[in-house]
């Protein structure tokens, strides 16, 4: 859309703005300046301005004043029509089932002269590239130029010679003879029997006004953009109309528009105005929008370099009311209730289209574009006990268990359970301790999935226990408890694996439940020792879990230092035929973590350009080493040799010698390798290999 500095400037203040301030605000807002081009004749500057498809609102010209307005918190000065005039306005009863008009305003106007436009309509189209016609015509353009709104002109005397009978207008469905579409009905507007206009697509051309044109019907309209795309794409046809009516301005602008062409045609056709008939839909109930202040600080960030403040609530509240937002804000709550504008119900939806809108307006390029910097008594203490955690969760994923999460509160299942954290006074008996494992719950969890149909159990879960100290126990007049971080799961598959495709599916075997086990520690870089189980008191820190295991099918496991760590089994046969559990100290599993640190990396540049390659074939004594020779040929310091490798090494156990390849590559990072730097470094390392040559 081409646009002029000079209309803008009636429209809003632009004095003291400078044209390349006004071009980066409205970029940094999301629009797109090109083809600016000055008029030193007319001492103006036009340009194009293009925008999103949601705010075409913008695309007139008291659109961008309006715009530019918010953004420079300058006054709009435009007129509002509707004073001057203060019409009385008879509705109109156009139909019970309309879906394509949303408002209709008509009125007769007599006794007009349609001369040619005066000089300065004629320069305002001229700048869009619009050639004047005559009054009429000119008018409809320049009001849809700068207010959005298609405002329609008929010959009266062409529709009816006698006084109008207003009744007589109507909405009416017809079919369409658009395209041999005849099967889509149309919304037409008629006069009788006569059709005045198809609605959003066409305007009866045989009522069109020309230079006799003595008395005129104006007609405006706003169509339902909802209407009009849904015709297109049953049509697959478009018209100029229809795009006008897709690209028109706010239907809150319609009446001003409208009444700004009839005091036109009534100043300059010097004609009689008439009755005002109109018909509307009733507005949509505004939106509103509830937003957290906190979201606004955390997605904006700060607006003061080095002290790291943020928008106040008058700031934010004032930047939405010159965007003729209702705001109110809930200082208990935090939160602000934002009625949104209706010309910008279809771009405004959501909080974060509300926080879109306040950095636009006060300038993103305002707002700190950096991290706060971190002082030695703000460093942030980086949590590795989490990080592990996450570690543990997505190598136990990568396995196929599925992780729970269990109450720390359960009835004790294990008979004579002394170290069990009871509950002085529990609500109920199934709380009435505190866990002292996590298998019990991991056991309640198999037991339930096995009533609901579901054998295949592959669970884990990371929580806390709680024990009585040793002391406690001893002593009945102390007792102490205290809790830590277990680590447990529960494996059981009846379809785990089979011998070849013709056998059935075999269950899991203890073997390849501990092997799972084995593949989680070594992932996790944990080396640990099996040892076997005789009786229940070999254990101290699982002691109550080997309660519910076979005695011949558990291990403890130790790290390096001798600590027990965790413990790994097959459940009794009371819980379920092949099933398998492990739970860890989690805390003591990942201190026993120790990184491998076996490869050496070295990171080098990548060259670009082509690489030389040199094969040498020698034959050394036994006492001379190959490693002594690359050593030395790296030691020369030359930046052209690459690498120096063995591709071939052969020794005869009988002879004196042996017989090596080596592969020499040179290559520069710079440019390309010319003669004589090959031949340079070929002599070097022939006077070097010269001296290992056997005789």
């Amino acid at each position: 859309m081409k646009f002029s500095l000079r209309w803008l400037q009636q429209i809003v203040d632009l004095n003291s703005i400078a044209f390349s301030t006004l071009v980066e605000k409205l970029t940094i807002s999301g629009f797109e300046i090109e083809n600016i081009a000055y008029h030193s004749s007319a001492n103006d500057t036009l340009f194009d301005l293009t925008t999103t498809a949601n705010r075409q609102d913008v695309l007139s010209v008291v659109g961008l004043a309006r715009e530019i307005s918010c953004l420079f918190n300058r006054p709009l000065s435009y007129k509002f029509y509707n004073d001057s005039i203060t019409p009385h306005i008879d509705c109109l009863k156009l139909s019970d089932y309309n879906t394509s008009l949303l408002d209709l305003s008509l009125v007769q106007m007599n006794y007009l002269y349609n001369n040619s436009s005066p000089l300065w309509l004629k320069y305002y189209l001229s700048n869009y590239g619009i050639e004047s016609s005559n009054l009429l015509i000119d008018i409809s353009e320049y009001i849809y130029l700068k207010w959005g709104q298609s405002i329609q002109i008929f010959d009266k005397n062409k529709i009816e010679t006698l006084p109008l009978n207003y009744s007589l207008f109507r909405l009416q469905k017809i079919n369409s003879n658009l395209i041999g579409s005849q099967n889509i009905k149309l919304e037409v507007l008629k006069y009788d029997n006569l059709i005045l206009s198809t609605i959003g697509f066409y305007t009866n051309p045989n009522f069109q006004c020309d230079i006799l044109t003595s008395s005129i019907i104006i007609l405006g309209q706003v169509c339902n953009k909802k209407y009009i795309k849904r015709m297109q794409k049953q049509l697959n046809f478009s018209t100029d109309l229809s795009k006008k009516c897709l690209k028109s301005g706010s239907r809150s602008d319609f009446l001003n528009a409208f009444y700004e062409a009839v005091q036109l045609v009534r100043s300059f056709g010097f004609a009689i105005l008439g009755k005002f008939y109109g018909y509307n839909k009733p507005y949509d109930i505004p939106r509103t929008i509830i937003l957290e202040k906190s979201s606004i600080h955390n997605i904006l960030g700060s607006v003061r370099v080095g002290s790291y403040v943020y928008l106040t609530v008058k700031e934010i509240i004032d930047l939405l009311e010159s965007l003729n937002f209702v705001v109110i804000y809930d200082g208990l709550k935090n939160i602000f209730k934002i009625r949104v504008p209706i010309n910008r119900k279809n771009d405004v939806k959501r909080p974060i289209d509300i926080i879109e809108e306040i950095g636009r307006v006060y300038g993103f390029n305002k707002f700190v574009s950096k991290l706060p910097d971190i002082s030695n008594r703000r460093i942030f203490n980086y949590n590795l006990l989490i990080d592990k955690i996450c570690q543990v969760r997505d190598l136990l994923r990568c396995l196929g268990l599925s992780e729970v999460q269990n109450y720390s509160l359960y009835y004790n299942t294990v008979p004579d359970n002394k170290t069990e954290v009871t509950i002085f006074n529990p609500l109920i008996q199934d709380q009435s301790c505190l866990r002292s494992s996590l298998i019990g719950q991991l056991v309640i969890n198999q037991q339930h999935n096995l009533r609901q149909g579901n054998k295949n159990v592959e669970i884990f879960e990371i929580g806390k226990v709680f024990k009585l100290n040793s002391s406690s126990m001893k002593l009945n007049t102390i007792c102490s408890s205290y809790e830590c971080l277990f680590l447990s799961g529960l494996i059981t598959n009846s379809t785990f694996l089979r011998q070849s495709w013709s056998d059935k599916p075999r269950s899991l075997s203890w073997f390849h439940a501990k092997g799972l086990i084995e593949e989680f520690l070594d992932k996790l870089e944990v080396i640990v020792i099996w040892k076997s189980v005789n009786n229940v008191d070999e254990s101290s820190l699982f002691v109550n879990v080997i309660k519910l295991l076979r005695i011949n099918r558990i291990a403890i496991i130790y790290n390096m230092s001798d600590q027990e760590i965790g413990i790994f089994g097959q459940l009794r046969n009371c819980y379920g035929d092949f099933t398998y559990i492990f739970e860890f100290d989690f805390m003591k599993l990942v201190a026993s973590a120790k990184a491998y640190n076996h490869i050496n990396s070295i990171i080098y540049p990548y060259s670009s350009y082509p690489s030389v390659t040199r094969d040498i074939s020698l034959t050394l004594k036994n006492s001379s080493s190959i490693r002594s020779i690359q050593q030395q040929i790296y030691s020369f310091n030359n930046s052209l040799i690459e690498s120096v490798e063995v591709f071939n090494h052969y020794r005869n156990n009988y002879s004196n010698f042996y017989n090596v390849g080596l592969r020499v590559i040179y290559r520069a990072y710079n440019r390309t390798l010319n003669y004589d730097d090959i031949n340079r470094i070929d002599k070097e390392i022939e006077s070097l290999l010269n001296k290992y040559k056997s005789c």
